[in-house]
């Protein structure tokens, strides 16, 4: 197949939008800048938090144990082939969840910097508005 002259005239100005969005900081660049997540002990009874959080794209943070009000960060780029999910197995005392801590189809418009409290009844996410870990819409499956 021969590639002719005018299809290099359509490929030039191609080329330059997505290099002058990249450079701009075009608004479909943001779908792809870290996200960053936050894990925190919310245990009431002052349990150890012990949990391994992992990706479907074979991130893999390892077993991590809080003891109670400690945090645990973690940061990604989402997939741009996939969608992009944590799953977390959390366990307490004689209890062990499964969550996805971050969910691109969920969490992609909701937060950026996701702030979550592991709780016994429900994981909650951090409300910027009240300033309390009261979205507890979630649940364990």
């Amino acid at each position: 197949m021969m590639v002719g002259p005018r299809s290099h005239t359509l490929l030039f100005p191609l080329l330059l939008l997505v290099s002058l969005m990249g450079v701009s900081g075009g608004w479909w660049w943001d779908d792809f800048k870290y996200r960053h997540v936050y894990i925190k002990n919310g245990l009431d009874n002052g349990a150890l938090l012990t949990f391994h959080c992992k990706s479907e794209n074979k991130d893999d943070f390892g077993i991590k144990t809080l003891k109670s009000g400690e945090e645990f960060k973690f940061q990604f780029r989402p997939s741009f082939f996939t969608v992009t999910i944590f799953r977390c197995r959390f366990s307490w005392l004689e209890e062990s969840h499964l969550f996805d801590i971050y969910d691109y189809s969920r969490d992609d418009l909701n937060c950026h910097d996701c702030y979550w409290s592991i709780m016994s009844d429900c994981p909650c996410r951090f409300d910027d508005d009240s300033h309390f870990y009261d979205i507890c819409t979630f649940g364990y499956f």
